[in-house]
């Protein structure tokens, strides 16, 4: 299950931890039997046992951080999705403000140069007619 340290990391899915696991274990058993047979003194039927308790106690650990670690990849993925969410409704909000604030933008200068020009034709509209 360990990764060279400078190899890339390779991460495992949930199936290949358990299958790791189920095998660790069966392998746990079977040393358990062997050290447990008739042809060993008790020195090392007692130290394959310790070993076997400690395994059983790693296997245990490697469990609970297993478990640890999917409650936490649930509540990450959860959060993304909170925040999906809160990132679309302020593209929306700034999408509708935008549209809003476009009526106060300033007119181009042909606009301006094109309204000032009517003003001035009506401006000397009136001059003629009054003269």
């Amino acid at each position: 299950m360990s990764t060279l340290p400078d190899g890339p990391q390779k991460f495992f899915t949930s199936q290949e931890i358990d299958a790791w696991l189920r095998s660790a274990k069966e392998k746990r058993a079977q040393l358990h039997l062997k050290a447990a047979g008739p042809w060993h003194n008790d020195q090392i039927h007692e130290a394959f046992v310790d070993v076997s308790e400690l395994l059983q106690e790693a296997f245990e650990e490697v469990r609970v951080i297993s478990a640890s670690l999917r409650e936490g990849s649930h509540v990450v993925r959860s959060e993304s999705a909170d925040l999906q969410a809160h990132s679309a409704r302020l593209m929306e909000q700034s999408t509708t403000l935008i549209e809003r604030m476009s009526q106060f933008v300033a007119p181009s200068s042909e606009k301006v140069q094109e309204a000032e020009s009517r003003l001035l034709d009506m401006f000397k509209g009136n001059r003629k007619s009054s003269e």
